[in-house]
Protein backbone atom coordinates (compact mmCIF):
# COMPACT_ATOMS: atom_id res chain seq x y z
CA UNK A 1 0.00 0.00 0.00
CA UNK A 2 2.63 1.99 1.01
CA UNK A 3 4.39 1.41 -1.93
CA UNK A 4 1.56 2.84 -4.31
CA UNK A 5 1.15 5.96 -2.35
CA UNK A 6 4.91 6.75 -2.71
CA UNK A 7 4.46 5.86 -6.72
CA UNK A 8 1.07 7.68 -6.48
CA UNK A 9 2.74 11.14 -4.87
CA UNK A 10 5.68 10.77 -7.44
CA UNK A 11 3.51 10.95 -9.99
CA UNK A 12 1.67 13.59 -8.96
CA UNK A 13 4.99 15.74 -8.38
CA UNK A 14 5.90 14.91 -11.83
CA UNK A 15 2.40 16.08 -13.38
CA UNK A 16 2.41 19.11 -11.39
CA UNK A 17 6.25 19.80 -12.47
CA UNK A 18 5.35 19.39 -16.34
CA UNK A 19 2.45 21.21 -15.96
CA UNK A 20 4.78 23.98 -14.48
CA UNK A 21 7.35 23.49 -17.05
CA UNK A 22 4.33 23.58 -19.74
CA UNK A 23 2.75 26.31 -18.47
CA UNK A 24 6.10 28.72 -18.51
CA UNK A 25 7.11 27.31 -21.54
CA UNK A 26 3.86 28.30 -23.27
CA UNK A 27 3.71 31.86 -21.33
CA UNK A 28 7.71 31.94 -22.69
CA UNK A 29 6.59 31.77 -26.22
CA UNK A 30 3.48 33.45 -26.50
CA UNK A 31 5.47 36.55 -25.08
CA UNK A 32 8.20 35.69 -27.56
CA UNK A 33 5.15 36.05 -30.43
CA UNK A 34 3.74 39.32 -28.86
CA UNK A 35 7.04 40.48 -28.69
CA UNK A 36 8.06 39.70 -32.60
CA UNK A 37 4.24 40.99 -33.40
CA UNK A 38 5.16 44.27 -31.88
CA UNK A 39 8.05 44.59 -33.81
CA UNK A 40 6.57 43.60 -36.66
CA UNK A 41 3.54 46.58 -36.05
CA UNK A 42 6.12 49.08 -35.09
CA UNK A 43 8.12 48.87 -37.98
CA UNK A 44 5.28 48.38 -40.31
CA UNK A 45 4.01 51.89 -38.29
CA UNK A 46 7.27 53.32 -38.75
CA UNK A 47 7.18 52.73 -42.84
CA UNK A 48 3.61 54.00 -43.31
CA UNK A 49 4.93 57.08 -41.09
CA UNK A 50 7.79 57.73 -43.52
CA UNK A 51 5.75 57.06 -46.49
CA UNK A 52 3.59 60.55 -45.61
CA UNK A 53 4.71 63.68 -46.89
CA UNK A 54 6.77 65.54 -44.64
CA UNK A 55 4.78 68.57 -44.57
CA UNK A 56 6.07 71.98 -45.11
CA UNK A 57 5.63 74.60 -42.40
CA UNK A 58 3.75 78.24 -42.98
CA UNK A 59 5.08 80.79 -41.25
CA UNK A 60 2.68 83.73 -40.10
CA UNK A 61 4.58 87.25 -39.92
CA UNK A 62 2.26 90.17 -38.14
CA UNK A 63 2.30 94.04 -39.72
CA UNK A 64 3.06 97.10 -37.44
CA UNK A 65 2.16 97.06 -34.36
CA UNK A 66 0.66 93.71 -34.68
CA UNK A 67 -0.19 91.15 -31.94
CA UNK A 68 -1.37 87.29 -31.85
CA UNK A 69 -4.12 88.23 -33.05
CA UNK A 70 -3.13 89.68 -35.99
CA UNK A 71 -3.14 86.45 -37.71
CA UNK A 72 -3.99 84.21 -35.31
CA UNK A 73 -7.70 84.19 -36.01
CA UNK A 74 -6.94 83.11 -39.44
CA UNK A 75 -4.49 80.80 -38.58
CA UNK A 76 -7.32 79.11 -36.24
CA UNK A 77 -9.78 79.03 -38.94
CA UNK A 78 -6.96 77.32 -41.33
CA UNK A 79 -7.35 74.85 -38.67
CA UNK A 80 -10.75 74.21 -38.62
CA UNK A 81 -11.74 74.08 -42.65
CA UNK A 82 -8.64 73.20 -43.79
CA UNK A 83 -6.91 70.51 -41.51
CA UNK A 84 -3.93 72.55 -40.63
CA UNK A 85 -2.11 72.19 -37.42
CA UNK A 86 -0.40 75.31 -35.27
CA UNK A 87 2.89 73.91 -34.19
CA UNK A 88 4.77 76.45 -32.73
CA UNK A 89 4.88 80.17 -31.67
CA UNK A 90 7.79 82.09 -31.35
CA UNK A 91 8.48 85.43 -29.88
CA UNK A 92 11.06 87.40 -31.18
CA UNK A 93 11.42 89.59 -28.08
CA UNK A 94 12.99 93.34 -27.97
CA UNK A 95 16.72 91.59 -27.63
CA UNK A 96 16.71 89.80 -30.02
CA UNK A 97 16.37 86.15 -28.31
CA UNK A 98 13.78 83.79 -29.06
CA UNK A 99 10.55 82.39 -26.97
CA UNK A 100 9.50 79.10 -28.70
CA UNK A 101 6.37 77.41 -27.22
CA UNK A 102 4.58 74.23 -28.92
CA UNK A 103 5.73 71.14 -29.96
CA UNK A 104 7.07 70.54 -33.97
CA UNK A 105 6.35 67.06 -35.65
CA UNK A 106 7.69 67.54 -39.38
CA UNK A 107 4.88 64.68 -40.31
CA UNK A 108 2.16 67.17 -38.72
CA UNK A 109 -0.34 67.99 -41.82
CA UNK A 110 -0.05 71.42 -43.11
CA UNK A 111 1.69 72.42 -39.60
CA UNK A 112 1.70 76.55 -38.67
CA UNK A 113 3.97 78.57 -36.86
CA UNK A 114 3.29 82.11 -35.96
CA UNK A 115 6.17 84.52 -35.86
CA UNK A 116 5.44 87.61 -33.06
CA UNK A 117 7.52 90.70 -32.73
CA UNK A 118 7.71 91.87 -29.19
CA UNK A 119 8.94 95.03 -29.92
CA UNK A 120 5.90 95.10 -33.06
CA UNK A 121 6.54 98.87 -34.22
CA UNK A 122 10.54 98.30 -34.93
CA UNK A 123 12.32 99.41 -38.45
CA UNK A 124 12.53 96.96 -41.29
CA UNK A 125 15.96 96.34 -40.80
CA UNK A 126 15.09 94.89 -37.08
CA UNK A 127 12.67 92.53 -38.46
CA UNK A 128 14.59 91.17 -41.24
CA UNK A 129 17.08 90.75 -38.66
CA UNK A 130 14.83 89.10 -36.41
CA UNK A 131 13.58 87.55 -39.21
CA UNK A 132 16.53 85.76 -39.86
CA UNK A 133 16.84 84.37 -36.07
CA UNK A 134 14.06 82.88 -36.41
CA UNK A 135 14.34 80.99 -40.18
CA UNK A 136 18.10 79.84 -38.84
CA UNK A 137 16.23 78.68 -35.72
CA UNK A 138 14.06 76.68 -37.42
CA UNK A 139 16.73 74.90 -39.88
CA UNK A 140 19.12 74.16 -37.34
CA UNK A 141 17.11 72.78 -34.56
CA UNK A 142 14.24 71.84 -35.72
CA UNK A 143 15.59 70.52 -39.40
CA UNK A 144 13.32 72.63 -41.35
CA UNK A 145 14.20 72.96 -44.68
CA UNK A 146 11.79 74.70 -46.43
CA UNK A 147 9.12 77.09 -45.61
CA UNK A 148 5.95 79.20 -46.89
CA UNK A 149 4.95 82.43 -45.62
CA UNK A 150 1.90 84.46 -45.18
CA UNK A 151 2.98 87.93 -44.07
CA UNK A 152 0.65 90.95 -43.52
CA UNK A 153 1.62 94.18 -44.49
CA UNK A 154 4.95 95.82 -42.70
CA UNK A 155 5.53 92.05 -42.36
CA UNK A 156 5.74 91.39 -45.99
CA UNK A 157 7.76 94.36 -46.66
CA UNK A 158 10.27 92.58 -43.88
CA UNK A 159 10.14 89.43 -45.59
CA UNK A 160 10.66 90.23 -48.67
CA UNK A 161 13.72 92.17 -48.06
CA UNK A 162 14.78 88.86 -45.81
CA UNK A 163 14.82 87.14 -48.83
CA UNK A 164 17.03 89.60 -50.95
CA UNK A 165 19.47 89.07 -47.92
CA UNK A 166 19.17 85.50 -47.43
CA UNK A 167 18.67 83.54 -50.38
CA UNK A 168 21.76 82.12 -51.42
CA UNK A 169 23.16 81.15 -47.87
CA UNK A 170 22.82 77.49 -46.65
CA UNK A 171 22.00 78.73 -43.05
CA UNK A 172 18.16 79.33 -43.93
CA UNK A 173 15.66 77.41 -45.12
CA UNK A 174 14.00 77.57 -48.81
CA UNK A 175 10.89 79.46 -48.97
CA UNK A 176 8.86 77.87 -51.55
CA UNK A 177 5.56 80.36 -51.38
CA UNK A 178 4.87 83.39 -50.47
CA UNK A 179 1.60 85.23 -49.95
CA UNK A 180 1.59 88.94 -49.25
CA UNK A 181 -0.99 90.72 -47.63
CA UNK A 182 -1.88 94.41 -47.95
CA UNK A 183 2.02 95.01 -47.99
CA UNK A 184 2.98 98.75 -48.72
CA UNK A 185 5.72 97.42 -50.86
CA UNK A 186 5.79 101.84 -52.48
CA UNK A 187 5.16 103.20 -49.10
CA UNK A 188 1.87 104.42 -47.44
CA UNK A 189 0.99 107.54 -49.76
CA UNK A 190 -2.95 107.22 -50.36
CA UNK A 191 -4.48 109.46 -53.02
CA UNK A 192 -1.28 110.53 -54.50
CA UNK A 193 -1.51 109.69 -58.50
CA UNK A 194 2.29 110.48 -58.36
CA UNK A 195 2.64 106.90 -57.05
CA UNK A 196 0.57 105.17 -59.77
CA UNK A 197 1.69 102.16 -61.22
CA UNK A 198 2.82 102.53 -64.97
CA UNK A 199 3.72 99.30 -67.13
CA UNK A 200 7.49 99.80 -65.36
CA UNK A 201 6.89 99.95 -62.10
CA UNK A 202 5.35 102.97 -59.85
CA UNK A 203 5.79 106.29 -61.46
CA UNK A 204 7.48 107.84 -58.16
CA UNK A 205 9.91 105.33 -56.26
CA UNK A 206 10.21 105.78 -52.47
CA UNK A 207 13.42 104.61 -51.08
CA UNK A 208 12.24 100.94 -50.00
CA UNK A 209 11.23 100.15 -52.76
CA UNK A 210 14.09 101.58 -55.43
CA UNK A 211 16.22 99.43 -52.45
CA UNK A 212 14.27 96.13 -52.88
CA UNK A 213 13.99 96.80 -56.58
CA UNK A 214 17.46 97.04 -56.91
CA UNK A 215 18.47 93.79 -54.96
CA UNK A 216 15.11 91.52 -56.87
CA UNK A 217 17.89 89.66 -58.62
CA UNK A 218 18.50 88.57 -55.06
CA UNK A 219 15.48 86.56 -54.86
CA UNK A 220 15.84 82.54 -55.60
CA UNK A 221 13.63 82.07 -58.77
CA UNK A 222 11.89 79.08 -58.06
CA UNK A 223 9.66 81.17 -55.24
CA UNK A 224 6.29 81.53 -55.99
CA UNK A 225 4.45 85.01 -54.61
CA UNK A 226 1.04 85.42 -54.53
CA UNK A 227 -0.04 89.53 -53.57
CA UNK A 228 -3.78 90.37 -52.09
CA UNK A 229 -4.09 93.70 -51.85
CA UNK A 230 -7.97 95.65 -50.87
CA UNK A 231 -10.28 98.22 -51.97
CA UNK A 232 -12.43 99.58 -49.86
CA UNK A 233 -14.10 101.54 -52.85
CA UNK A 234 -13.85 104.59 -51.13
CA UNK A 235 -12.57 107.00 -53.92
CA UNK A 236 -9.01 106.24 -52.62
CA UNK A 237 -7.99 103.11 -54.27
CA UNK A 238 -6.44 101.45 -51.48
CA UNK A 239 -7.74 99.45 -48.20
CA UNK A 240 -7.52 102.33 -46.28
CA UNK A 241 -4.37 102.29 -45.23
CA UNK A 242 -1.80 101.14 -47.77
CA UNK A 243 -3.07 102.10 -51.36
CA UNK A 244 -3.82 99.64 -54.23
CA UNK A 245 -0.76 100.92 -56.37
CA UNK A 246 1.65 100.02 -53.34
CA UNK A 247 0.95 96.56 -52.94
CA UNK A 248 0.46 95.64 -56.49
CA UNK A 249 4.26 96.78 -56.99
CA UNK A 250 5.19 94.03 -55.34
CA UNK A 251 4.57 92.32 -59.20
CA UNK A 252 8.20 94.26 -60.36
CA UNK A 253 9.95 93.34 -57.36
CA UNK A 254 8.99 89.41 -57.68
CA UNK A 255 9.20 89.69 -61.67
CA UNK A 256 11.52 87.23 -62.09
CA UNK A 257 10.23 84.65 -59.93
CA UNK A 258 8.58 80.83 -60.96
CA UNK A 259 5.32 82.26 -60.40
CA UNK A 260 4.07 85.48 -59.35
CA UNK A 261 -0.06 86.38 -59.25
CA UNK A 262 -1.83 89.20 -57.61
CA UNK A 263 -5.71 89.27 -56.29
CA UNK A 264 -7.85 92.58 -55.50
CA UNK A 265 -10.54 92.28 -52.35
CA UNK A 266 -12.90 95.04 -52.37
CA UNK A 267 -15.55 96.23 -49.79
CA UNK A 268 -15.79 96.87 -46.54
CA UNK A 269 -14.03 93.43 -45.44
CA UNK A 270 -11.20 94.40 -47.81
CA UNK A 271 -10.53 97.08 -45.03
CA UNK A 272 -6.18 96.24 -43.87
CA UNK A 273 -7.23 95.15 -40.43
CA UNK A 274 -10.06 93.32 -42.15
CA UNK A 275 -7.95 91.35 -44.93
CA UNK A 276 -6.66 88.96 -42.59
CA UNK A 277 -10.34 88.14 -41.13
CA UNK A 278 -11.84 88.07 -44.84
CA UNK A 279 -12.95 84.02 -44.97
CA UNK A 280 -12.83 84.48 -49.03
CA UNK A 281 -9.11 85.52 -48.42
CA UNK A 282 -8.45 82.14 -45.91
CA UNK A 283 -10.14 80.50 -48.79
CA UNK A 284 -7.56 81.83 -51.38
CA UNK A 285 -4.72 81.52 -49.33
CA UNK A 286 -5.70 78.14 -49.01
CA UNK A 287 -5.46 77.31 -52.18
CA UNK A 288 -2.25 78.47 -53.14
CA UNK A 289 -0.76 77.47 -50.15
CA UNK A 290 -1.87 74.00 -50.36
CA UNK A 291 -4.22 73.09 -53.88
Amino acid sequence: MKKWIIILLVFAVFVISFGFIFTATTEHRAAEEKKAANQVKAKEKKKAKQSIEIGTPTLFVHGYAGTKNSLGHMMSRLEEADGAHKALTITVKKDGTLSVHGKYDKYTRRPLIQVLFEDNKSSMVNQTKWLKTVCATLKRDYHISRINVVAHSMGGVSFTNYLEETSTQNAYPITEKLVLIGAPINGLAIGDSRYNLSENGPKTETERYANLYKNREKIAKSIQVYTIAGDVLDGTESDGSVPLASALSAKFIFQNVTSYSEKVFSGKTASHSNLHENEEIDQAVSEFLWD
